[in-house]
């Protein structure tokens, strides 16, 4: 059993360290760089696609495709004839965006325009800058005070609308306000608790209507939806023991290495979520790498499942050392796969968890393995000394 555990380990590495060299070459117009602070230059001209991982990225020149940013802190003052993507703990966008901007950060603060539609999920969201199609938002609170082309989708507890939409607005709340300054052309949809806060000189065309939140009770049993979550985490917990078990240092490893080296954590792991299915859907027009473009997804799903361990130990790992506490790594193991497993069930920003706790964590692990891996066989075959 340990000779294929290191069979498994060794298929890792070597499927994504070629989807790390190759796959950029796959696409010679795009510009991809990492590091802790990465600016792209007012005069600046990217002449294609850009990715840029690292602690602080600002993009103030001019990007002539898409941009994908992940980072501490982004800063998008310049000019995107594309979409972007971008995922930050804070993120201000106050240039302009041809195509669509999607992403998801703590506070987003959006002041330039968009061409298309404005998706994000986030703590807080400020919108004074131009949209021109559709919001679709997922947060704490937002305020929107700039004009929406077409129309709204919302989830959150408070939204406040003192601007023009073009068309409708849908949104599942618990505050509701329209100032004096919001115009809505179309008609406005939404399920709260609570009556809408409707000022006087607000122009709303079309007619506003309130839905009761459901009550989940009359819906789906108790007993069925706990069991519905603790199945998959129990299945996680006894991948998660066997894993601590049998690679002691694995888990421990990679979540240090989210410790030491975040920012190129997130934007490896990055390259692997997003590329990887690419380069293995690229393998299967040869006969000849067909099977190993099925092992690669097969590797892939793996490692997908695996970061929620890898995660969950480094959460609970930055708890102890903040408190100076320690526990053995096996239960430092099952109680991460716990919490995360909560943290994921959280309103409206339990995806963006997911999303991040799977972006450092596969990244993590990579680079651990690529730095590590005398140490690794080492540990995974103790009784070979």
């Amino acid at each position: 059993m340990v000779s294929n555990q290191k069979a498994v380990i060794i298929f890792l590495i070597v499927f994504f360290l070629s989807v790390l060299f190759l796959a950029p070459g796959a696409a010679e117009a795009a510009r991809v760089s990492t590091g802790d602070s990465l600016t792209i230059g007012a005069g600046e001209t990217v002449d294609g696609d850009l990715y840029l991982f690292g602690e602080t990225v600002t993009i103030s020149g001019t990007v002539l495709g898409d941009a994908v940013v992940f980072a501490n802190e982004a800063i998008i003052d310049g000019s995107v004839t594309g979409s972007l993507l971008v995922f930050a703990q804070t993120v201000r966008i106050s240039g302009d965006v041809g195509g669509t901007i999607r992403g998801g950060a703590n506070t987003i603060s959006f002041q330039g325009t968009s061409g298309r539609d404005l998706v994000m999920g986030a703590n807080t969201i400020s919108i004074t800058g131009s949209i021109g199609q559709d919001f679709f938002g997922a947060a704490n609170s937002s305020t929107v005070t700039g004009s929406v082309g077409r129309n709204i989708q919302a989830a959150m507890d408070r939204l406040v609308i003192d601007a023009p939409v073009g068309g409708d607005i849908s949104a599942v709340v618990n505050d509701l306000i329209f100032s004096s300054r919001a115009m809505v052309d179309g008609k406005v949809t939404y399920t709260s608790e609570n009556e809408a806060t409707v000022n006087n000189q607000a122009v709303i065309q079309g007619v506003i209507k309130r839905l009761d939140p459901p009550d989940k009770a009359v819906f789906v049993s108790p007993t069925r939806s706990a069991w519905s979550f603790i199945r998959p985490v129990l299945s996680l917990l006894a991948v998660a023991l066997l894993l601590a078990l049998l690679f002691p240092g694995l888990t421990g490893g990679t979540a240090r290495t989210i410790k030491e080296r975040p920012g190129l954590s997130i934007g490896s792991g990055a390259l692997i979520v997003f590329v990887a299915p690419i380069a293995a859907l690229i393998l299967l027009i040869t006969v000849i790498g067909i099977p190993i473009s099925v092992l690669s997804m097969l590797l892939y799903i793996v490692l997908i499942y695996l970061t929620r361990v890898f995660a969950g130990y480094f959460l609970v790992l930055m708890a102890l050392e903040r408190f100076n506490k320690r526990l053995h790594p096996v239960w430092t193991t099952l109680i991460g796969v716990l919490v995360l497993a909560l943290l994921i069930k959280i309103p409206y920003i339990g995806w963006l968890i997911h999303l991040a706790a799977v972006l450092f964590a596969a990244g993590a692990f990579i680079l651990y393995l690529t730095g590590k891996k005398e140490e690794i066989v080492a540990v995974a075959d103790p009784i070979s000394e």
